[in-house]
């Protein structure tokens, strides 16, 4: 069992024991009150439940991690929905929005994180959702959706695929999937600066109501700089007891260097290193507690997140 399978076991052993002593809030991701503002998570999974909505069935080859399709009424799922709830909050004329969701550095859940938000926000059923892998050098999401890893943007943006043809349906209903598909040995930036690059964020914003594209950490290449100015804004993973406030802060620097709207930046990861919820906060101030090593392959690029 994975480590998110587990984590989510124990935080819904917690959620009863809770229960049982009469308590339905929870503080998720908190090592400090003054950074996430305490959630209230609601009882989906004890109390009543909309008659609209269906159970979902386990799908196989989906992938452990998106939580929201395997336990819709977990607390990292409550969280998720809390996260929804501020960015439809923040968009209160229903404008078509694109989302780039990176990081500082590798491995922090970038693309855990742009799979669970395109599937909380496809949940709603009037919207219309989108998720794009946009990480030519690493990219997962292909494998953690069961789908085949091309053709997808990479060859729409440099002509030998178009647009319909990458675009794919998934078992989550209202969620489609856009692969980052292969760069054939060109430059990511060359394919992000083509003509047909600014045309096709432009038709994934006109046919959708919300498109997450999940890119590479902000801090190793210029990717996010370029897919950035063409998306409403940008919002930064942050690992807690993980993350070094120096990379956090260069990310951030080099966002609004090139001029790209933050939306905000999740916190993820444990209020302790040896127990407690796995959860997910939002917000826009850091904690860091110790700093770790990113390693990279021998062929210098960065891990896959």
């Amino acid at each position: 069992m994975g480590r998110i399978a587990e984590a989510l076991k124990r935080a819904e052993q917690e959620r009863r024991r809770a229960l049982e002593m009469g308590g339905q809030t929870a503080l998720l991701d908190a090592p400090s009150a003054r950074a996430v503002t305490p959630v209230v998570v609601p009882t989906r999974g004890d109390g009543p439940v909309d008659p609209g909505e269906e159970a979902v069935k386990l799908t196989e080859g989906l992938s452990e991690s998106l939580v929201p399709f395997h336990e819709r009424s977990s607390l990292v799922t409550e969280q998720y929905r809390s996260l929804r709830t501020r960015l439809l909050s923040s968009n209160p004329n229903y404008e078509h929005r694109i989302i780039a969701i990176t990081s500082a550095v590798p491995k922090e859940g970038k693309s855990v994180t742009t799979l669970n938000l395109g599937c909380i926000l496809a949940e709603i059923r009037h919207l219309k959702v989108l998720v794009v892998d946009g990480d030519f050098r690493r990219s997962s999401l292909a494998q953690m959706l069961n789908q085949p890893s091309g053709p997808g943007l990479a060859e729409v943006l440099d002509g030998s695929a178009t647009y319909d043809e990458v675009i794919r349906s998934t078992p989550i209903p209202n969620l489609s999937f856009m692969p980052a598909g292969s760069t054939n040995n060109r430059s990511a930036a060359e394919l992000l600066t083509a003509a047909s690059a600014s045309s096709t964020f432009r038709r994934m914003q006109n046919e959708f109501h919300y498109t997450i594209v999940d890119t590479p950490p902000a801090t190793t290449v210029t990717d996010v700089g370029i897919i950035g100015q063409m998306c409403t804004g940008v919002v930064v993973i942050v690992r807690l007891h993980r993350t070094h406030e120096a990379a956090a802060k260069r990310a951030v620097r080099l966002l609004q260097v090139n001029n790209i709207p933050i939306v905000g930046c999740l916190l993820v990861g444990r209020d302790s290193p040896l127990g407690g919820y796995y959860g997910y906060g939002y917000g826009y101030r850091y904690n860091y507690y110790r700093y770790f090593n990113y390693y990279t392959h021998k062929d210098g690029e960065a891990d896959k997140t």
